[in-house]
């Protein structure tokens, strides 16, 4: 015989009863596979049945009448001693046993010590062996968590150091008389019924109930638990390997509510209700909720009003935008300061089809108990739209998911409003406030790494992640595997993401955010061929989802990834498409903000300033000044790739005011980067030099180690080219090291290819051609086209070196016509040049001079100084080495020229490179004598500053005099 007590405490023996939790769950819940069995629910109601057979699982034997019980009361708390239950806002919290008690203790002697002593003499037992002082930390803890309290700042429970602990709330206690209620938590009269007679928080208990089961019942129990246990495990395997099919649920949008009272201080109440409201309507998962995120986006795409109503055009326009089935709008009025004065609150629940007002809703409270006004509204809206009332859990988990402490709610609810209208800055001031009252609101953690990510600060974000992580368990599953993968994407965790995501998806394939949350997070794990299976299935699903232009921009996302640029670009221009057709025009500056950039990579500069001009204007409606930054900097990148360094160089100079306005660190240390590169383009080393030192700087400040490797490899190629090779190698050595901790394979080949080049200076030919090849071979496999076949004119070079001209023809050929098709001129003219001095070696003078020709052709067309100065001593060689007279003076003069402007600008590798030509030439010439003493003095100041090639060179040319 088994028998219950009490209110789902059921009496197995001891080790089954070790295997089941305390709690319930719908039929629904059971049959969907949803729950974890570590959160087995008994179900305790004569209704209850098998899920699996359809059969009664339970009698009902006996049931007491009513029940006494004392409850005390503290800010939105209640405790009933009675019951050991802990409620929030009415509802039901999770908490263990020994956090229970400590808390009862305290509660028993308000205001006065409870010393350590004191809970280890009643709450833990002198014949257990257990880590007091640890225990009691954990347990307090827990405590706190539940209370969402502090210890730094407390409002509940202070801490006296060493020597316990004090409850310094206020309290209030009562007494009330409960009726045996049903005890199928999923009645959709229960909690109608519950708030009708009893004031909001005071939920009658239910009454003693006994079971008797026999064997035969036993046995049947265990058995369902077996099957149910395999039938969930073979639904979460099938979920990672099989593409999940959509059955669209009904979708609601809160489009947020008009301030009648007109009080700027008043603001915030709109963004809490529309928020919460969302919660409430989500919870149990029977309804699509658009998240706030996505309809912040739509109010500024429509300039939507705060209006009480919306006419059927506009509900339309919204519908389509948002591809919502319903929304929420209304209207709210505060009547006096204080907190505890009313708020009114009016509702309309539209259908965006027919435009018909579906219900209307009025609701009264107070602001200090605007969850209670909200979830009487959603109660009625849920009721509406024939949705199953709230069990107990979804209940808990709702209230979980809301603030505790009012000035925090209001401070958290600023920070999303001002997130959601691109204010990272002043979002992180009101988070950081909100999280000060109330240090252990997940929501608050999250929404504050969300900002430091958007002002780039990642390491900071990634903290705040973590901590909104470790509070997440008690959230609804949606939010806390969010939270969770969200974590994971700031702490690059892809594996981890992706697996988040991928479940998130599996569970609600009609959330379309959550298939691309899944695509992304591969492509940024380096998985691009994973995320076309994941962006194939998105495309697959019923209209109108897989008409979403969000789609289409991640297939262009994916396609990027793997090098496919032409994918890439029609990808974006039909995400482009469908976002002017639905009037998102924030989606419309994403698709050509990224069209911007494949068409950078397709060779189309002109087009690419275009798409990015387009963007631009956007954002600055918007008043999105980061998208703006990120716009002119796109315009940047085409004017730099067009040859025009000097109007590249304006643009990133706008963009970097534009991030250090906003704040945005990330944005700063990359605009001081690009900086770097267009001074190094225009030949003002020590400029572009110390832009690249800032940018360093600015990346150690926000802990940006990506950046970091970025900016050193490119410091590396300046300090080179200055003619500090170990400072060079140094830090060219640094950033490959940083990369490859971080796993950055795509910079740790940048910083691989200068390692190469500089060893290459050095006169290692062999650790150059091995540190090239590994970068090239990383380059292929990530589909960075460009950066590959640059890579591969180094390793050309080397064969040069080598006087292989057969080797470095085949190479600088192939990637010389790569080039022509991208349109690519300055790279076009430099593999033409690489190419002259392979037929060179071979000593094929005129393709030598043919393909030098070809190279000065594009002289105009951009702006270098490096590749002029290789370039112009290419031509000088290609002269030197005709039979004319006439080619040689050419040659002299040339050589001249660039060793003078190689002098003026400081490049030493093209002073000492123009220094061993002109004393070859001075060897062909005849004056042997004056050549000699060229070419000594020549290898003695090579040798001196480490420049080995060119001391071999030098020896070289001496011996074959």
């Amino acid at each position: 015989m088994i028998e219950v007590h009490g209110f789902g405490e059921v009496l197995f023996p001891a080790d089954f009863r070790r295997s089941l939790i305390r709690a319930r769950t719908s039929r629904t819940e059971f049959q969907n596979g949803i729950l974890d069995m570590r959160r087995f629910r008994v179900l305790l109601s004569a209704e209850s049945v098998d899920p699996l057979i359809g059969q009664p699982a339970m009698e009902v034997m006996s049931r007491t009448a009513s029940h006494s019980h004392h409850t005390l009361r503290f800010g939105v708390f209640e405790v009933d001693l009675s019951t050991s239950e802990l409620r929030k806002h009415g509802i039901r919290i999770r908490l263990e046993d020994q956090p229970f008690h400590i808390l009862s203790l305290l509660l028993e002697c308000p205001g006065e010590l409870v010393t350590r002593e004191d809970l280890r003499r009643k709450l833990w037992s002198a014949d257990t062996f257990v880590d007091f002082d640890r225990s009691l930390n954990k347990a307090m803890s827990k405590l706190r968590l539940a209370l969402g309290d502090s210890s730094e700042s407390p409002r509940f429970i202070e801490t006296l150091h060493r020597r316990g602990y004090r409850f310094i709330a206020p309290i209030q206690s009562y007494e009330q008389v409960a009726s045996v209620a049903p005890s199928h938590e999923s009645d959709p009269n229960l909690r109608s019924s519950l708030s009708q007679a009893t004031p909001r928080g005071r939920v009658p208990i239910k009454g003693r109930i006994a079971w008797r089961m026999g064997p035969r019942s036993v046995a049947a129990l265990f058995a369902l638990i077996i099957v149910f246990s395999a039938t969930y495990n073979f639904r979460s395997s099938a979920r990672v390997f099989q593409a999940p099919a959509a059955v669209p649920r009904r979708s609601v949008a809160v489009l947020g509510f008009r301030n009648l009272s007109g009080r700027v201080d008043q603001a915030w109440v709109s963004t809490a209700l529309s928020d919460w409201l969302t919660t409430e309507l989500s919870a149990g998962e029977q309804l699509r909720t658009i998240p706030e995120e996505t309809v912040a986006r739509t109010r500024i795409e429509l300039s939507l009003p705060d209006v009480e109503s919306l006419g059927k055009e506009s509900l339309a326009r919204v519908g389509k935008n948002l591809n919502t089935d319903f929304v929420v709008v209304g209207s709210y009025a505060t009547l006096g300061r204080a907190s505890e004065e009313h708020v009114r609150l009016d509702l309309r629940l539209q259908d965006t089809r027919d435009g018909e007002i579906v219900a209307a809703v009025s609701e009264t409270g107070t602001e200090a108990h605007l969850f209670e006004l909200v979830s009487h509204a959603g109660q009625k809206l849920r009721a509406k739209l024939g949705v199953q009332e709230m069990t107990r859990t979804q209940a808990a988990e709702v209230a979980v998911a809301l603030p505790s402490n009012h000035d925090a709610a209001r401070l958290y609810s600023e920070g999303l409003a001002q997130l959601r209208v691109f204010d990272a800055l002043a979002a992180r001031e009101s988070l950081q406030k909100a999280i000060s009252l109330e240090p252990d609101y997940a929501p608050s953690h999250s929404a504050l790494a969300t900002s430091w990510a958007s002002l780039g600060y990642d390491e900071k974000a990634e903290i705040e992640a973590k901590r909104a992580f470790d509070l997440s368990p008690n959230l609804p599953r949606a939010d806390r595997l969010l939270v969770e993968g969200r974590y994971y994407e700031m702490s690059k965790n892809w594996e981890k993401a992706i697996e988040i995501y991928r479940a998130l998806f599996a569970f609600f394939p009609d959330s379309l955010e959550y298939g691309l949350a899944l695509a992304q997070a591969q492509v940024s794990g380096g998985k691009g061929k994973e995320a076309v299976v994941t962006v194939e299935a998105l495309q697959k699903l019923p209209p109108p989802f897989r008409d979403d232009p969000r789609i289409d921009l991640a297939e262009a996302r994916t396609a990027e990834s793997l090098g496919d640029y032409k994918r890439d670009e029609a990808s974006c221009v039909r995400a482009a498409e469908k976002a002017r057709a639905a009037g998102a025009s924030l989606l419309l500056a994403e698709a050509r903000g990224d069209q911007a950039w494949a068409l950078n990579n397709l060779g189309r500069p002109d087009e690419a300033v275009q798409a990015a001009a387009e963007t631009r204007k956007i954002y600055e409606v918007a008043q999105d000044q980061r998208g703006v930054a990120r716009a002119i900097n796109w315009s940047g990148v085409a004017l730099e790739n067009k040859g025009d360094a000097v109007g590249a160089k304006k643009m990133y100079e706008q963009a970097l005011a534009t991030f250090r306005k906003v704040g945005n660190k990330l944005g700063v240390a990359n605009e001081l980067d690009d900086l770097g590169d267009v001074l190094l383009a225009l030949g003002d080393l020590q400029g572009a030099r110390a832009r690249y030192e800032e940018s360093i700087a600015a990346d150690q400040e926000i802990e940006n180690t990506d950046g970091i490797a970025l900016a050193k490899g490119a410091l590396g190629a300046v300090l080179l080219a200055m003619g500090d090779h170990e400072a060079a190698r140094k830090t060219d050595e640094e950033s490959v090291e940083l990369c490859r901790r971080i796993g950055d394979r795509e910079k740790a080949a940048i910083g691989l290819a200068g390692l190469g080049e500089t060893l290459r200076m050095e006169g290692n030919l062999e650790q150059a051609k091995k540190y090239l090849s590994e970068a090239i071979a990383i380059f292929d496999e990530i589909g960075d086209k460009q950066s590959s076949d640059r890579s591969q004119l180094a390793l050309a070079e080397v064969a040069v070196d080598e006087h292989d001209g057969a080797a470095a023809e085949a190479i600088a050929r192939q990637v010389a016509l790569e080039f022509a098709r991208v349109n690519a001129v300055r790279d076009e003219s430099l593999a033409n040049a690489v190419l002259s001095r392979a037929f060179l070696a071979e000593r094929r003078t005129n393709d030598a001079k043919a393909a030098i020709d070809r190279s000065l052709a594009f002289a105009d067309k951009y702006r270098d100084r490096q590749v002029e100065l290789f370039v112009g001593l290419t031509a000088a060689r290609v002269n030197a080495a005709s039979n004319t007279a006439a080619a040689r003076v050419e040659a002299v003069t040339g050589l001249n020229q660039v060793l003078a402007e190689a002098v003026r600008f400081g490049f030493i590798t093209y002073v000492l490179e123009a220094r061993l030509a002109q004393g070859e030439i001075e060897m062909l010439s005849g004056n042997r004598a004056g050549g000699l003493a060229h070419l000594e003095s020549l290898r003695k100041d090579a040798s001196d500053r480490g420049f080995g090639l060119i001391a071999q060179q030098a020896t070289a040319a001496m011996k074959f005099a």
